[in-house]
């Protein structure tokens, strides 16, 4: 709900603040006060484009803020958080700079903002109706939301969207599959080709790294070789030459010693340690060159497997496990392909049946959307005739469109104000007062099943008059017991049902002409309808006549 609006330097308007309350709110005024600046004001805080030359001469950037209340549950309030503009105990702040020079700047909750933004919360809160209108229910998509709300389908629609998302699942499977077989069957011979390459070369992971060390062993073999000898001949040697000798000559001289010396026995130990860990050593060189041999035809074998190897890693790797990994894949690839005709048939006949169930659900939904729109429209002409539209026509048009996820059908609101006129959308209408009864008899039937919370009106009271207006504000008070209504109007009869009575005048001081706004009630308030009634507030006649509308 609007709670407060801000409005500084923009046209004539210097520095106004206008409260505004709950249920029917009305703003009028002599033509030319100022009224329009207002409405205007507001739709820039909606996101209509901004134009430099509306702010006021003299001043280099006019400002315009509004504070908006927001039920905690309300559909905006996700977008906001995501956007770091969380209401602040339910309320949010939109201000709106504009500039003379460079380029202006919007905020919410002093969040930087688009006008795009604008447009997202402006449709989510507001329904402007007028020369400028901001009408989210002249869209179809929106008319079909209000349809299914009115309906009740909420339920039945969830159930079909379910089955809609499923069946697209499955023909994006499908169309998948398909692609794949139709690329595998171009590159068949070449995938085969590949398959039985690879096959053919039995590869094993960690292969090459195994060759390579092997192949090391053998192309060092003689210097391998020479050296265990030599440090084999340094162990065990000849008789009293060797380290193993020597070791066994120092046990037994240590020990002899520890005789006559028991502190040496640590020493003797230590030997004989020492003496067995060489021996062992000796042991494994003896037997690591009694293993050994070299075979020229194991080096070219080895060599020749590397190469291949490497050949492999060239056109398929670079590493051998992206070899190996490639190697699945065809074969994957080829399994597939030879499989995908059962699988096509699978998914063909599990798409036959998801989009039989789709088509019943679909129908199902029009059949509610026909029956609700007959309900609707019903209700719509009869508050339209009581309206000043004696011989309105109100329809209701649902046509076949692609199916989608909301269903199979365009739905579309009809008007035809006057008889042997054509039936028209709603956005083809060119009369304001027209438009704004239709969206007024609208939104007074829909107040129940339509989740925008502040609707302005402006020029409701376009051509009409006497009962007619009665009437007119009669509804909008009625929809202002669950919507906050703003009305723009020039009829007494229409402003004596508002709840917050406004009223726009201009102020002439030194050279300078100001916008003003006031609230008025009792006796001013009588006055101003009496103007409104007779062109002058004094008018006895008139101020009874007020006073006899006020009640």
């Amino acid at each position: 709900m609007l709670e407060r609006l801000d409005i500084s330097n923009l046209a004539l308007i210097e520095d106004i603040h206008i409260d505004f309350h709950e249920g029917f709110n009305v703003l009028t005024g002599e033509t030319g006060a100022g009224k329009s600046i207002i409405l205007g004001a507001l739709n820039l805080l909606l996101g209509e484009k901004a134009d430099q030359s509306a702010v006021r001469t003299g001043a280099s950037e006019a400002s315009i803020s509004a504070l908006i209340s927001l039920d905690p549950s309300h559909e905006l309030v996700p977008w906001l958080r995501e956007r770091g503009a969380e209401p602040d105990d339910g309320m949010i702040l939109v201000r709106r700079v504009l500039r003379q020079a460079g380029r202006g700047s919007i905020h919410v909750q002093s969040v930087p903002m688009t006008r795009t933004d604008l447009t997202t919360i402006g449709d989510a809160l507001f329904d402007i109706h007028g020369q400028h209108e901001h009408q989210s229910l002249l869209q179809s998509d929106r008319q079909r939301k209000v349809l299914d709300a009115f309906g009740s389908l909420a339920d039945v629609l969830e159930t079909y969207g379910h089955s809609y998302r499923e069946l697209e699942s499955l023909k994006d499977r499908h169309g998948e599959l398909v692609r794949m077989i139709a690329q595998s069957a171009k590159e068949a011979d070449y995938l085969r080709f590949v398959a039985e390459e690879l096959d053919r070369a039995q590869l094993k992971a960690d292969e090459d790294v195994q060759l390579e060390e092997e192949v090391a062993l053998l192309s060092q073999f003689e210097t391998i070789r020479d050296n265990l000898e030599t440090v084999h001949g340094a162990l065990k040697g000849s008789v009293g030459e060797g380290a193993v000798s020597s070791l066994a000559a120092a046990l037994h001289g240590c020990r002899r010693a520890a005789k006559a010396d028991i502190s040496l026995g640590d020493l003797a130990t230590r030997i004989e340690s020492s003496l067995i860990e060489v021996q062992d050593i000796s042991d494994s060189i003896r037997d690591r060159l009694a293993s050994m041999s070299f075979s020229q035809e194991r080096l070219d074998e080895l060599q020749g497997r590397l190469a291949l190897l490497q050949r492999l890693k060239k056109k398929y790797g670079p590493a051998l496990a992206d070899v190996i990994a490639y190697r699945d894949r065809t074969i994957g690839s080829l399994a597939r392909s030879e499989a995908s005709d059962d699988e096509i048939k699978t998914l063909e006949a599990q798409i036959a049946l998801a989009d039989k169930k789709v088509a019943q659900l679909a129908s199902h939904i029009t059949e509610k959307r026909k029956e609700s729109a007959l309900r609707l429209q019903d209700l719509i002409a009869r508050r339209l005739s009581h309206l000043g539209m004696p011989h309105v026509v109100f329809s209701i048009e649902i046509t076949t469109r692609e199916r989608n996820i909301h269903g199979s059908d365009q739905v579309d609101f009809l008007f035809s104000a006057n008889l042997g006129e054509p039936l028209r959308s709603l956005r083809e209408i060119a009369s304001g007062g027209e438009l704004s009864r239709v969206m007024l008899a609208l939104k007074t039937v829909l107040a129940e099943s339509d989740d925008v919370e502040t609707l302005v009106f402006d020029e409701v009271d376009a051509g009409i008059g006497g009962a007619v207006a009665i009437a007119v504000g009669e509804q909008m008070a009625e929809l202002s017991s669950s919507r906050q209504v703003i009305a723009i109007t020039h009829l007494a009869s229409i402003a004596s049902k508002a709840d917050n009575h406004l009223v726009v005048f201009k102020e002439t001081e030194g050279s300078r002409t100001y916008t003003r706004i006031r609230s008025v009630t009792g006796n001013s308030r009588a006055e101003e309808l009496a103007r409104m009634l007779s062109g002058h507030g004094q008018d006895e006649a008139a101020l009874a006549h007020a006073r006899t509308l006020m009640g």
